[in-house]
């Protein structure tokens, strides 16, 4: 069922059966938890999907980068006069993986486009509106949840202020031909 969907595909994702109900449908489940942000218990549960996503991705890419977790919950509390949804605490968080750490949530950009041609559009093609509706939640919570929010952008400056002057003069450098330099 699935092999055959993924051999017959078309080239053209946005001509795919199914394909602008299901960005509709994602967009309206996204609008929703966009709203449920007025009832911080209703978001919580809502948005877990997303949250435990969030969270998972800051604590893999902090392992792999040696920013060594120190803690990891997706239990909401109050914090600062709102609500923290999750959090992962780490104990080597530097200039070098900073930015990596605290921008990890964004690698869920490319998994809600996963999860809509792997899942929500198969679904739809099959006529398995269950599936359909639930991968279409799914999607939808990850989207909700792939910003980086203020605290992960705090834990990323430092690291992307280093990167982005990194770039900057090898920017400089490769368009001078390096040639700038030494005059």
């Amino acid at each position: 069922m699935w092999a055959s969907f993924l051999k017959t595909a078309p080239q053209n994702l946005f001509h795919a059966a199914g394909f602008a109900p299901s960005v509709l449908f994602i967009t309206f489940l996204y609008l929703l938890l966009r709203r449920a942000r007025s009832s911080m218990r209703r978001l919580a549960l809502l948005a877990f999907p997303g949250t435990f996503t969030h969270e998972l991705l800051h604590f893999i890419v902090g392992t792999l980068l040696l920013a060594k977790p120190a803690g990891f919950s997706v239990w909401p509390k109050r914090a600062d006069g709102g609500w923290l949804l999750g959090s992962v605490s780490f104990r080597k968080i530097n200039l070098l993986n900073g930015a990596f750490v605290g921008l990890a949530p964004l690698l869920l950009l490319p998994l809600a486009w996963l999860s809509l041609t792997r899942l929500v559009l198969p679904f739809w093609v099959h006529h398995q509106w269950a599936g359909w509706t639930m991968a279409g939640y799914f999607t939808a919570t990850l989207l909700f949840s792939a910003l980086p929010s203020l605290q992960d952008f705090k834990v990323a400056r430092p690291s992307l202020l280093l990167y982005g002057t990194l770039g900057a003069i090898g920017w400089l450098w490769g368009s001078s031909g390096g040639r700038a330099w030494f005059q």
